[in-house]
């Protein structure tokens, strides 16, 4: 996976891993992933345009602002142009209100009942509506025969739909054996033909460098902190964890070192963010924004001017005075008037959950990064400027 995503984050693409071994599980979770990370209404609204001879950007101007009957009339022009039921179908559901919209929020019903009742149809129209290179790579994860044979077809049938679309398959040598000594197939013949073998250190392998560390042996054998050893992360962010983790379990005990077990975090946390390379050197720690709130400087714990993203790590102290919690809720305000996407993980958290808060951050940067116009821009507030 370590792998995967450093070659995702050279092409600047995002990811969908998916354990489904159904074209429509698997369908529908590309499809909500590329919801989250591209916005759909403005793909629609170019690809229209581009198929109507328009100027890029130019029908995206012409729908903006529109009532719903404009925007009505000025569809109706321009469908006619679009080649293609499927994908006209597909720009229709997007563009054209009203819309039934889904409870997450992000798409209409429609698309959604399309996924179910025709998923390679859905597949194909939603992709041909993005940017060549810019949709989500798909990831199906598993084990055992039975889910691999299942997985290879449903790969090979999305292949052939979506011959662009790029596919992968994580699975335990082993089970690559089983299935390759079976009946000779379409996708047998496409795994065998990509196969990719990794060489992953064993657990004893695992436990003499994590010992060499200083971490406990009961430590070394499952949890985060061997996943992290196995893909392949520095020594200087394996001691950061370690350290971590020591504090905050110390701090469970002992009320007075929660700032320590906080500040452990936080340097773990920075010391991850740099190894990785979507991330690396984009974050500074405890630095101080370009406003001020009440004529009070305003300090992040991990600061992004450049994506206007801001990190919080939070112990559980900040919970327990009325007035720290009051003065977090400001500063998360005035963040957000200057244009910041702020993220607050619990300090805890980022030791116990720090897979899930990883890939938080990696999908916000990526979509700050790939955001129609870049991040929002700095603008002065009555609070104070730059």
């Amino acid at each position: 996976m370590s792998l995967w995503r450093r070659w995702l984050d050279s092409r600047h693409q995002p990811l969908c891993v998916s354990p489904g071994t159904h074209e429509v599980t698997v369908v529908r979770d590309w499809v909500e992933t590329l919801a989250r990370v591209r916005n759909l209404q403005a793909d629609a609204a170019d690809y229209l345009g581009a198929a109507a001879g328009l100027a890029p950007g130019e029908s995206r101007s012409l729908l903006e602002g529109r009532t719903e009957h404009e925007r009505d009339v000025l569809l109706q022009e321009l469908f006619p142009s679009i080649p293609g039921g499927d994908v006209s179908a597909t720009c229709r559901c997007l563009l054209q209100p009203p819309q039934v919209v889904h409870k997450s929020g992000i798409l209409p019903d429609v698309i959604l009942a399309a996924c179910e009742g025709d998923p390679l149809r859905a597949l194909v129209a939603l992709h041909a509506l993005i940017p060549s290179g810019a949709a989500p790579t798909l990831m199906l994860s598993g084990s055992g025969a039975a889910w691999l044979t299942s997985a290879a077809r449903v790969a090979a049938r999305l292949c052939d739909a979506v011959p662009s679309l790029i596919v992968a398959l994580q699975v335990d040598r082993p089970t690559v054996d089983a299935y390759l000594h079976g009946g000779e197939s379409q996708a047998l013949a496409l795994v065998r033909e990509g196969l990719l073998e990794l060489d992953t250190p064993s657990p004893e392998e695992l436990k003499r460098r994590l010992e060499t560390l200083g971490v406990k042996a009961t430590e070394t054998l499952s949890g985060p902190l061997a996943r992290l050893a196995a893909d392949g992360v520095t020594d200087e962010v394996l001691t950061r964890y370690g350290e971590a983790a020591r504090e905050l379990e110390a701090a469970s005990q002992q009320p007075e070192a929660a700032d320590r077990a906080r500040s452990s975090a936080e340097r773990f946390l920075l010391a991850l963010l740099d190894s990785l390379p979507a991330t690396q050197g984009l974050f500074e720690n405890n630095k101080r924004a370009e406003f001020r709130i009440n004529n009070r400087p305003v300090e992040v714990d991990f600061l992004c001017r450049r994506l206007r993203v801001a990190i919080e790590v939070d112990g559980y102290y900040h919970f327990q005075d009325p007035e720290a919690y009051r003065r977090d809720r400001r500063k998360d305000l005035g963040l957000q008037r200057h244009g910041y996407l702020v993220l607050r993980f619990l300090a805890n958290d980022v030791v116990a959950r720090l897979e899930e808060i990883r890939d938080t951050i990696l999908e916000v940067v990526s979509l700050r990064r790939d955001a129609p116009g870049g991040p929002p821009p700095h603008r002065e507030d009555a609070d104070g400027g730059a």
